[in-house]
């Protein structure tokens, strides 16, 4: 979920959903794609009341719009995209580079690798200097070239794609304090 789909997802949110956040409900990203309530403890929370107060659930309204830039960057900042936003993504990827272009193993490099920016899966070439720093799919020995398809399926629907993203990122999302590094920073 980009700025202007958060907006648009804010416009489309019911005044019941806004009183229910001024009475303690927190504000959830659902899937990279919707917005739904939750309790704050849940995972995926781009807002909560706290300290702050709104004399109205149109006044609340208005400040999440105004705000949406900041808050759908930050949030993704300390958030992973979801499972099914992540596969969708990189299966498009997929189609559109081939599968052997996301498989490192001896005797061939991957030609792209992937990264995370805000809730967008994309790939980098080996021309770019954050290249070695992305991720793809490793394999030990070398297989022949009608295997890596579905080596690569495989590694997308088993989650074991996604749980690469996940442990590449994981210091950046289990961290607290991250307001002096850039965003940019990261896979």
């Amino acid at each position: 979920m980009n700025a202007e789909q958060f907006t648009q997802a804010l416009n489309d949110f019911s005044d019941e959903n806004y009183q229910e956040i001024l009475d303690g409900a927190a504000l959830i990203i659902h899937e990279d794609k919707g917005l739904t309530l939750g309790k704050s403890q849940q995972a995926y929370v781009i807002f909560e009341l706290g300290d702050e107060s709104f004399d109205s659930s149109d006044a609340l309204k208005a400040s999440l719009i105004e705000r949406a830039e900041d808050l759908i960057q930050e949030y993704y900042q300390y958030n992973p995209i979801s499972k099914m936003h992540f596969n969708n993504q990189l299966q498009n990827l997929i189609k559109e580079h081939g599968a052997n272009a996301f498989v490192t193993m001896p005797g061939q490099e991957a030609t792209v690798k992937l990264f995370v920016e805000g809730s967008d899966v994309i790939v980098e070439t080996n021309e770019s200097p954050r290249f070695k720093y992305g991720f793809c799919l490793v394999l030990n020995e070398k297989v022949l070239s009608q295997a890596v398809e579905n080596k690569v399926k495989n590694w997308v629907s088993s989650g074991s794609a996604y749980d690469d993203y996940i442990s590449v990122n994981v210091c950046r999302f289990s961290s607290t304090d991250m307001e002096e590094l850039d965003s940019s920073d990261y896979v």
